[in-house]
């Protein structure tokens, strides 16, 4: 097993730390669960988008869907950020008052400059302001960095979730999985998790195949991303085992996919995010739901991408949920790269801000 800490720091300050504040929702008692977009559309500019939700729903507390994205903007990668920008489409159909709001949860940028942002239909009726059952996913596109979207587009004419999303050898690659949901919380069946992938810069997408998870109605979530050697890892949370999470291999860019296996996490992992960067590979999420040591936000370092540390807690949870997150792996201009971790917590019951945490390697760091 792998000691990072030899090779890499985590910045502000060593794990568990407080980490960078991003986005200040408790002035305003407002929350930023979902949504934690991520893209740099040029080396070193970078789009960093988050959830503003209304907080005051007593049923859940600020875990909630209710409201719009922002986003902020960093021309020298990271170390500066413009004030909030409104995110045109969600903050459109807000206040459109449709039952409906949009979070936009993944954002990849195209080989030929397009930024393209993928939204979560959330319905606000059912449930009060939860975020869920869910619409069809939307997508918009910018040709301006970020300046102007287009109007959304349905990504597919079936309700669900895009879990994950890659920019890899000029394709863009899309995890998607159908949300069968009761009008209550409780699932009709098993996500069935699919592989959507756009020849032409995410103007259009086809099926290219239907992952065999052996997966059960406590599967939820997914992630992937492809290694040095071109294989491709995809993995689900099972809330009936947090410590071993169900993956599959695909060695022909997700035309097939190989046996379910499972990789052990020793602290447990829910809504796990999935990245290589700087020779391995590195998993965070939520710390699990259940037991001992649950809520926290935690980080795993693993070699092969399936054999993984015992993990390290990024931040200790000391109100209720959080730990929803994203990464993005930023180019500096001198060929240098380090990795963006964004993440929620809780800063009342399930109200959260949105904290950044950078990933450097040492000898990098030595040459700043």
């Amino acid at each position: 097993m792998s000691n990072w800490t030899q090779r890499f720091q985590m910045m502000p300050g060593n794990p568990p730390s407080e980490g960078e504040l991003f986005a200040n929702h408790e002035p305003l008692r407002r929350s930023g669960h979902l949504g934690h977009a991520l893209v740099e559309y040029e080396p070193g500019k970078l789009l960093a988008f988050y959830a503003s939700c209304d907080a005051g729903d007593p049923k859940w507390n600020g875990h909630s869907g209710y409201g719009w994205m922002e986003y902020r903007r960093s021309t020298d990668g990271g170390k500066t950020w413009s004030e909030p920008i409104m995110e045109p489409n969600s903050k459109a159909m807000f206040e459109r008052h449709c039952g409906r709001t949009l979070m936009c949860e993944k954002a990849v940028c195209a080989s030929d400059g397009t930024i393209i942002l993928y939204y979560l239909t959330c319905d606000m009726e059912t449930n009060g302001h939860r975020w869920a059952p869910f619409f069809e996913p939307h997508y918009a596109v910018s040709h301006d960095g970020g300046e102007t979207f287009s109007e959304p587009k349905m990504f597919v004419h079936e309700a669900g979730r895009i879990w994950d999303v890659l920019n890899h050898d000029g394709q863009i690659y899309v995890l998607f999985a159908d949300c069968p949901e009761l009008p209550g919380i409780e699932l009709m069946r098993p996500y069935k998790y699919r592989l959507y992938v756009s020849d032409d810069n995410g103007a259009t997408y086809t099926l290219r195949s239907e992952l065999p998870f052996e997966s059960t109605v406590q599967c939820v979530y997914g992630t992937m991303e492809f290694g040095p050697d071109g294989k491709l890892i995809a993995y689900i949370y099972d809330k009936q085992d947090e410590h071993n999470l169900k993956y599959l291999v695909s060695e022909d860019a997700g035309r097939s996919w190989g046996v379910n296996r499972r990789a052990f996490f020793e602290k447990k992992l829910r809504n796990p995010q999935l990245v290589y960067f700087a020779g391995g590979w590195w998993i965070h999420g939520r710390s699990g739901n259940l037991g001992q040591d649950k809520g926290h936000f935690v980080l795993y370092h693993s070699e092969d991408g399936v054999e993984w540390d015992r993990g390290s807690f990024v931040r200790l949870a000391d109100q209720g949920l959080g730990a929803y997150s994203n990464n993005l792996v930023v180019h500096c201009p001198d060929g240098r790269q380090q990795l963006l971790i964004q993440a929620s917590h809780a800063y009342d019951q399930n109200r959260t801000n949105v904290y950044h945490w950078w990933l450097k390697e040492k000898e990098t760091i030595s040459r700043e």
